[in-house]
């Protein structure tokens, strides 16, 4: 390609306010759709080479952002779009689908809060130790079951997405649990200490909120017989909406491709079995590791379990680890790009005892079935 004097000037100004980055040509980089790309030479990047000589603002402020270094010459970010993925119902970037949950091609649900308006913590987080804060993790639901006979049980966890639902796992709506447990009546938000009424930490007070469920929706490609446990993935319908406060929040899905790595740290919570083979009353949190993932495979393969891609393992360290009750529950991590969101990486789905080392936990993968979501979620 030829490269004029003119053309370079363009593209250098447009990129000038970053011209202090290290030069990363080649390496893994993300877009500022979230896509994951290469960064490459604006040369060699006909996506975004053409918004040069663009009039959209739009655009020309997506190619600043997507300068990723420079290397004698601007380094960008290069993927598949030239400008923001609309949050109106346009489509976002990807081609075609690739799997049976249209992931790669789905239209936005704006009902499902952006970044600017989901995972946002409020408390005065605690560091080390398993208690969370009052009101850290605002997202966490605990689901209320009843059985035939009446009796009322507090059991699997989920995840507020946005005013009207719940995120959890297949597994705690459908199949055994109607009969071990009984079918799901009330979803919790708000909670910390399930013993008390009405909590207290530091100054700061909250009644928890029970809503019933209006409909109940599991991943239809979810066999409860299949020790497998694919598509282990539920959406609950609340009868109304919530109201946010700081102790009810909304957390974020995962962008495309922002999949957590090998040894990345991501954080589990919930009320589930402590070591002492009993349920927690307050709220707990473990920071475990993202499993080597052939080594993972290998383990539980060895135990007639074949594992897929949208599947995540986790934790495998001694005393660490989900547990029993903290089905449905998530996988969570603060965003690469901005520390003060959280996003959801996973769905609590099963695992081997609780805590077992070198047997990590698995985990349903959300990334995989964005498509699904923003398709069922309704207003």
């Amino acid at each position: 390609m030829r490269r004029d004097v003119g053309l370079s000037v363009l593209v250098i100004a447009a990129v000038l306010s970053n011209f202090g980055i290290n030069a990363q040509r080649g390496r893994s980089c993300e877009t500022p759709n979230g896509e994951r790309a290469t960064c490459v030479s604006i040369y060699s990047c006909r996506t975004l080479l053409d918004v040069i000589r663009s009039s959209d603002a739009m655009q020309v402020r997506f190619l600043q952002n997507s300068q990723c270094g420079y290397d004698r010459e601007p380094l960008v970010c290069c993927g598949t779009a030239n400008t923001y993925a609309s949050q109106s119902g346009r489509r976002v970037f990807g081609n075609s689908e690739s799997s049976s949950n249209g992931n790669n091609n789905f239209r936005i649900n704006p009902s499902i809060p952006d970044r600017e308006s989901c995972g946002h913590d409020f408390s005065e987080r605690i560091f080390g130790g398993r208690s969370t804060a009052i009101n850290e993790f605002p997202w966490m639901a605990l689901l209320q079951y009843v059985s035939s006979n009446g009796n009322r049980r507090w059991s699997c966890a989920g995840t507020l997405i946005n005013k009207r639902y719940v995120l959890t796992a297949a597994h705690c709506v459908t199949g055994d649990i109607l009969v071990k447990i009984g079918r799901l009546v009330n979803v919790r938000l708000g909670e910390f200490n399930t013993d008390s009424a009405r909590d207290c930490q530091g100054g700061l007070c909250n009644n928890p909120e029970d809503i019933s469920v209006e409909e109940i929706i599991p991943h239809s490609g979810y066999n409860n017989n299949n020790q497998n446990r694919y598509n282990d993935i539920a959406l609950v319908r609340l009868s109304r909406p919530v109201v946010y406060t700081q102790f009810i929040q909304p957390i974020c899905l995962p962008r495309l491709h922002e999949a957590a790595e090998y040894g990345d740290r991501v954080t589990v919570a919930g009320w589930g079995s402590t070591e002492y083979a009993k349920r927690s009353s307050v709220k707990l949190k473990v920071e475990i590791p993202i499993a080597e993932r052939s080594t993972c495979t290998k383990e539980f393969s060895s135990a007639g379990i074949n594992l897929r891609s949208s599947q995540i393992c986790a934790g495998g360290e001694k005393g660490k680890d989900s547990c029993t009750g903290d089905s449905g529950g998530p996988l969570m991590k603060v965003a690469k790009d901005d520390s003060s969101v959280w996003y959801q990486e996973g769905i609590v789905s099963f695992g081997a005892k609780c805590g077992t080392e070198g047997w990590p936990a698995i985990y349903t993968r959300v990334e995989s079935f964005l498509g699904w979501i923003h398709s069922t979620v309704r207003d």
